[in-house]
């Protein structure tokens, strides 16, 4: 099954080359993408995301030989996620500080009636939650070369409780509380060699200078040096409101300054050409990655996590791991419409907590992945992953995880797409004297849906 679907994709992806857009690339090979230099960027920002929801329904059946049954079901849910985000970045070095706290709640009841119901046949459950994450990451290159040192940390603190009341018999119930707090704090070292860049602003630059030709606004290619400035100014273009009150204006104001060196003009467009011309820098079909990166790092990890359940006995589950890791990241854009990557890591070390069940724990993780663009508005994906863990001491742990997804993506607006996708899991899990699952599990799904994208933030400088 998986090797014909992969042959399906390969079938998609050449017949789709008759019909993918070239934008420009008489004057635009791959190296533009390895050429690319991050510009300079200093961001900070605030945000605050939030929902509520409230769902009531009323269900009934009908079987041949049996009562009816009527039930209604009513619930309700909230949360709430004030954030912050900091990010310094250079083409020799990387900053980024984050943190978010959120809380939620949600109240779930049903009843079922009728002339078959049982008595006391309702369920009532509620819980709340509160959850606390931050993370840190560094990079800087010496004297800008390839070599970089790195610094990255992280903290998850996640307390959650629930409240169940539940029909036993028609004369009793059953009550149960629970609740589980789970900690997770990391920090790294490391040391590596190699650049990745995102490099999805060039394809936005290049498709702005066909967007021009098909204006009557050039008649020619722009120069190298003039894509790799609009580049930058694409690369950009979401931080202008950290600095401006208004900053479309500004951003424009910038693209044509970079213009002007190969004497091309914005001024005087009609509304139809204006508004053309606007839409490239939101045409982002996928991230574009370019470049090899390897490291070496070190890690130390301590998960706690604590489980009450009335009426079974509170459980306690510490591990405090010293882990080496070594890894490998390349990515590259074939041309313009393609890129596939590549991502490999392996690591291992063993526990420090005496009294643990797990002693020692090792992991090798691999992935590979394929995006086309066909067309401006349809890109196919193709991603395998692959993971292997294994802990030894008492508690033998052996765990295989293979999965599949491929995926097409219609863009009916830049920030609406159509989407179907084919996912394939498979899960070897052996947990001897371990608490978990245990067995082997083949899934298969297939998915059609509509997303829309939306990113809001009070940002500020």
């Amino acid at each position: 099954m998986k090797l014909s679907i992969a042959f399906l994709l390969l079938a998609l992806c050449i017949s789709g080359t008759l019909s993918a857009q070239t934008y420009g690339l008489d004057n635009a090979d791959p190296a533009l993408f390895t050429k690319f230099r991050v510009p300079e960027t200093s961001l900070n920002a605030l945000s605050l995301g939030s929902s509520l929801s409230f769902y009531s329904g009323k269900y009934s059946s009908s079987n041949v030989g049996a009562s009816n049954s009527l039930s209604y079901s009513r619930s309700f849910s909230s949360w709430l996620e004030p954030g912050y985000f900091f990010l310094k970045e250079s083409d020799n070095m990387y900053l980024s500080v984050s943190a978010n706290l959120s809380g939620n709640y949600a109240n779930y009841y049903w009843q079922g009636e009728g002339p078959g119901d049982p008595p006391n046949n309702y369920n009532k459950n509620y819980s709340d939650g509160f959850n606390l994450g931050a993370g840190e990451t560094y990079r800087n290159y010496a004297a800008g070369g390839e070599e970089f040192c790195s610094v990255g940390s992280n903290i998850q603190l996640n307390i959650n409780e629930s409240y169940n009341d539940n029909r036993a018999s028609d004369t009793t119930r059953y009550k149960i509380y629970s609740a589980t707090k789970h900690q997770n704090y990391v920090i790294s070292l490391g040391f590596g060699w190699g650049k990745m860049r995102n490099v999805t602003s060039v394809v936005s630059a290049i498709r702005f200078q066909e967007i021009l030709k098909q204006l009557n606004l050039l008649n020619h290619d722009l120069s190298e040096n003039t894509i790799e400035d609009l580049a930058q100014q694409f690369y950009r273009q979401g931080y202008y409101s950290d600095v401006h009150v208004r900053p479309d204006k500004y951003f424009w104001g910038d693209v044509q300054t970079t213009l002007a060196k190969d004497g091309v003009s914005l001024k005087g467009l009609n509304q139809y050409a204006d508004s053309y011309i606007r839409e490239v820098p939101g045409e982002l079909r996928f991230m574009r990655n370019e470049g090899l990166v390897g490291g070496l790092n070190v890690q130390m990890n301590y998960l706690n996590n604590y489980y009450s359940q009335n009426p079974v006995p509170n459980r306690i589950a510490e591990q405090f791991f010293a882990l080496g890791n070594v890894y490998v990241n390349l990515s590259h854009q074939l041309d313009l419409n393609s890129q596939y990557y590549l991502n490999a890591s392996l690591s291992g070390g063993p526990n420090l907590v005496k009294d643990s069940p797990v002693k020692q724990q090792y992991e090798v993780t691999a992935s590979i992945g394929y995006a086309y663009e066909l067309t401006d508005r349809l890109v196919v994906s193709a991603n395998e992953g692959f993971d292997v863990l294994f802990a030894n001491a008492s508690a033998q742990r052996k765990t295989l995880t293979d999965n599949l997804n491929v995926a097409a993506n219609y863009f009916v607006e830049d920030n609406i797409s159509l989407s179907g996708s084919y996912s394939w899991n498979y899960v070897d899990n052996k947990n001897l004297n371990y608490v978990g699952y245990d067995g082997t599990q083949n899934n298969n799904s297939v998915q059609v849906g509509v997303t829309y994208y939306i990113q809001r933030g009070f940002l500020y400088k």
